[in-house]
Parts: structure tokens; sequence; C-alpha cells
């Protein structure tokens, strides 16, 4: 199917559904799908890359006449909607809430790195994680269900100026604030909601310096 355009606000882009939630000709879809602002979903993970095939909610379909006639009818159908049942349900590990503290050590270094995991499907809830486990997502282990999970790292500085000070035309000497603010900012078109998650704390743990 053809390229869809739609205004980036108005879609939810890479998503992704284990086979739970559509049916697609007939079968039960897993894989990439993103949600229109009618709420349509299609197949793909945005409608540049597609390939952008309608998918009907599994509800829907099963209030239809056609549906109950096919989920009676198709063992396969129903052993495939069971299967992605148990895989939608089946625990993996929670995210951990965690609370930098840097020392003297990473004063020195000038910052810290902070982490920082949602699950794509609930776009407005992050936690942020210890180094130990976003390496453990990062790497796949496999308690992680990674493929509905989404990390990002940002570099957040902890010494410097408060706030960015020129000392020549030539030379501005980047603040703390501004230097979070921005890196944060940069991030949140991918992460959304991390902006709204740091609240305007841009000088968390900082000891600025003149």
């Amino acid at each position: 199917m053809s390229a869809r355009y739609y205004p980036s606000f108005r879609i939810k882009e890479n998503r992704s559904t284990k086979g739970q939630d559509f049916i697609l000709n007939g079968n039960a879809y897993s894989g990439p799908y993103y949600t229109t602002f009618s709420g349509q979903n299609f197949s793909g993970p945005n409608p540049i890359i597609g390939p952008n095939e309608l998918l009907t909610p599994i509800t829907d379909y099963s209030n239809t006449a056609l549906g109950l006639s096919s989920i009676q009818e198709s063992s396969a159908l129903k052993q495939q909607l069971i299967k992605a049942t148990k895989i939608s349900s089946t625990n993996s590990k929670p995210l951990v809430s965690y609370f930098p503290n840097p020392i003297q050590s990473d004063y020195n270094l000038g910052y810290i790195n902070r982490y920082f995991a949602k699950q794509i499907n609930n776009k407005g809830y992050i936690t942020e994680i210890s180094p130990a486990q976003y390496t453990e997502i990062k790497n796949g282990n496999p308690g992680y269900d990674t493929s509905m999970l989404q990390t990002v790292s940002i570099a957040w500085k902890l010494i410097g100026p408060l706030n960015s000070i020129r000392i020549s035309q030539y030379d501005i000497r980047a603040g703390i604030i501004d230097t979070n603010k921005r890196l944060v900012e940069a991030a949140n078109p991918n992460f959304f909601g991390l902006i709204e998650f740091i609240g305007g704390n841009y000088s968390k743990f900082a000891k600025p310096t003149a």
C-alpha cells in the first residue's frame, strides 16, 4: 500500500503488539503498528515505512458475524489468540525507580549519566532507573520484554556556571541549566514525556561554580 501522510503530532508511531490486539486478513496480527488521530490502526512502524494495512481491533472483529464465525470455525485463530494472551500476560522484571547520588569523582568529571525507561504503550509514565538496570535492558536480558521498553540516557551536567556566561564575542561558557535543558529537549521527541518528567529542575545535583 502507498505511503500515507499525517502531521507527526497527529499519529502515534512505533507501537507494538504481540497478537492480542488486532486482526488482519482473518489472522491475529503481531508486529509494529501506528495509530492515527482518528483512532485507526495500521501495520508498520509509521506511514512512511508501512505497509499501512488497516488493522481491526479484536474486540470489534469478534462482535461481527464474520468474526464470530471465523473464531468458532478456526482452531488456528483460537490458538493464536490464546498464545498471544499468554505472551502478553507473562511477567517480566519491573522497572525499579532509582535516585542518583553523585559522588566527588562525578563532580570531578563534571557530569553523570542519567537513565530513563518506559513502556512503549504507556508514553506518559517514565521511570528513572539505575545504570545496572539500563545495561540489562540494553543487553537484552531475558528477564525483560525489550520489544515493549524504550530507554534513553542523558549526560547530566553537574558543575560550571548555573546559567551560560558570555566571556567574549566567541567564548560562551555553557551553563548547567541551559545545557541540561538543551539535552532533555533534544531527547524528548523520541522519548515523549521526558520534559514533563524532569519538571524544569535542570539544576538538580548541581554544584555551581563561578
